[in-house]
């Protein structure tokens, strides 16, 4: 039996590597038919930073549709596919299904009848463009914070067309059927009516295809660099390539499509190597997906941890650490490549400090489970790691998830120890409420043994004390860091305020147990709002929308904040029942513990 034990302990973490392993062939191994992979390599700027086909039309995708992936039997099977067919065959794409519309106002606007399905195709929505044009610049005109839901979901929709005919227009001339021969007649006969055709194709698109110069900034859009070649009388290797690339792939010509593909990569590789290479790794990345595989691995090692409470012994606590710490290495390798390809710290937006805050709690977690070994640690790691990797995901909805935001444009040393540290604070509040969840929830639906009290009260308390420890370090940091990019130390700016909260809320926790004023219970009660006052900080301060931290606020994310702030009190006040047993004498009074 002990051999089954030890092999199980194994097993798991085994099947879990499998997965893993599973996941990065099938993003490794080479395409057949059209080569979509390589072509989602190919590097443009867009959003101000360079990045690859690929990425281009997944953030499209989950901007527009919210998912990453076209409805339909016959649909493009990946996202470049999908961007490929909207440049090269753009009659097809209009027919994909892929803009939601959900309020009812907006659908008998469009004289749209609701099916089966909620989303509907760009050539169904055409023939309601005359009149979705005009109310969107009346709804446009007005302030964006007065707008009825209906006034919401049409700007939305609004935004989305315009997304999908840049899109549209970005590798591709509309209305040519052979793109190198009209190229190359631009060149012999820039006529007054071709170059006023070109400059009308520019101002479709926002993606720059080309790399006329160095960094960024150096690149032209594809129209642009068309007229450009008028004054060489030569097409550049760019625009020669995506011309060769739309004329195979409306010819079915599979040859010649992945041809064009090889030889503008060869090039980019002897002209444009540091592009090239940062654009095939974040594609790489893109389809391993790293983050999505840690949630699936956080939920094995939460279920492992239960069933090891259930099933009393060290088979299942040990699966669960091991899954976890599988977990752990494939979130940690996502944030480093992530870092790589921005060039930054850690935290640059919401999304990314999602993501770091998970990662923080685990590590947390990962030690209090070394030193108390009764899986609790490995349980709140996982739940607190999933639960911010699923917050992440629904923040990436909202676009590219590398952009840049405008507080951390301006880097230095002190802005980068300064997100890390705050966020770590972050991390360390919430994981502190987290085990405090725990606390209370078993207290009120059950009953909790001595010895595991006793340990619940420990983490807390331990993890709370870093947690003011590293909340007051970063917001002084940020001071710093404030004072050399705005020339003042502190502006009592929403953002700036929150974060005092953090520090003040957890050194309130850490007196009020010191003086006697709480016991063991009153300390959880405490933790979990702890949990109020850290969202408050990390979302509740940009949808004021004032200050100079205001930033990546959503319609949805009050709604979701508001559940987690009303569930936390709801807990809370469980934890404020006391539990039944003999009565007190009168004139007795019981401290909160």
């Amino acid at each position: 039996m002990s051999t089954l034990r030890k092999i199980t302990a194994w097993l798991i973490p085994a099947l879990c590597l499998l997965y893993i392993a599973s996941a990065v062939f099938d993003a490794t191994r080479p395409s057949t038919g059209l080569n979509f992979k390589n072509f989602g390599t190919l590097p443009v700027v867009s959003n101000g930073r360079v990045q690859p086909l690929d990425s281009l039309a997944r953030n499209a995708l989950l901007s527009i549709h919210g998912k990453q992936s076209v409805p339909g039997d016959d649909a493009p099977a990946a996202p470049a596919a999908w961007l490929a067919e909207l440049n090269f065959k753009p009659e097809l794409a209009d027919t994909r299904k892929i803009f939601p519309i959900h309020h009812d106002d907006l659908l008998g606007l469009t004289k749209l009848t609701r099916g089966e399905e909620k989303s509907y195709s760009y050539a169904q929505l055409q023939p309601s463009f005359t009149a979705v044009q005009p109310e969107a610049k009346r709804i446009g005109a007005t302030d964006s914070k007065t707008w009825s839901p209906y006034e919401k979901a049409l700007m939305l929709l609004t935004r989305n067309l315009t997304l999908y005919n840049q899109l549209k227009h970005a590798l591709a001339l509309s209305g040519q059927d052979h793109l190198e021969s009209a190229f190359n007649l631009f060149l012999t006969d820039s006529a007054s009516s071709r170059l006023g055709l070109v400059s009308d194709w520019a101002e479709m698109t926002e993606v720059y295809t080309t790399p006329s110069g160095s960094g960024a900034d150096g690149w032209r859009k594809l129209p642009d660099s068309l007229i450009d070649a008028s004054d060489e009388r030569a097409l550049h290797p760019a625009t020669l390539a995506y011309a060769r690339m739309g004329d195979a792939y409306r010819a079915g010509d599979t040859a010649a499509f992945n041809s064009a593909i090889k030889d503008y990569r060869a090039w980019l590789l002897e002209n444009r190597p540091d592009h090239l290479k940062k654009s095939s790794a974040e594609t790489l990345f893109n389809s391993i997906a790293p983050f999505y595989l840690c949630m699936v691995l956080y939920v094995i090692a939460f279920l492992c941890a239960i069933v090891s409470w259930l099933w009393q012994g060290t088979t299942f606590r040990q699966a669960a650490f091991r899954v976890l710490l599988i977990g752990l290495t494939f979130h940690t390798l996502g944030l480093v490549t992530r870092m790589m390809l921005e060039g930054r710290p850690p935290v640059t937006n919401l999304y990314s400090s999602a993501i770091f805050i998970g990662w923080g709690a685990i590590i947390l977690s990962l030690a209090i489970e070394l030193f108390h070994r009764n899986a609790i640690g490995t349980a709140v790691a996982s739940v607190v790691g999933f639960a911010t990797l699923l917050i992440a995901h629904h923040l990436s909805l909202s676009g590219d998830t590398l952009e840049m935001m405008r507080a951390v444009l301006d880097t230095n040393f002190w802005l980068a120890t300064h997100v890390v540290v705050i966020t770590l604070g972050y991390a360390s509040t919430f994981l502190a409420g987290t085990i405090a969840l725990v606390y209370l929830l078993r207290r009120s639906f059950g009953s909790i043994p001595k010895n595991t009290a006793a340990s619940l009260r420990g983490m807390v308390y331990g993890v709370v004390c870093f947690a003011t420890l590293a909340s007051f370090v970063g917001t002084v940091l940020g001071g710093i860091w404030a004072d050399q990019s705005w020339g003042r130390f502190w502006g009592w700016d929403p953002k700036e305020n929150g974060a005092l909260l953090i520090v003040i809320w957890n050194a309130i926790i850490l007196h009020a147990r010191w003086g006697g004023m709480i016991r063991e219970r009153g300390m959880m009660v405490m933790a979990v709002f702890g949990n109020i006052v850290t969202s408050w900080s990390w979302f509740g301060t940009n949808m004021l929308g004032i200050g100079l931290h205001s930033y990546g606020f959503t319609d949805a994310a009050f709604y979701w904040l508001s559940a987690f702030m009303i569930s936390q009190v709801i807990v809370m006040s469980l934890g404020l029942i006391r539990e039944r047993g003999p009565q007190k004498p009168s004139g007795q009074v019981e401290s909160l513990g």
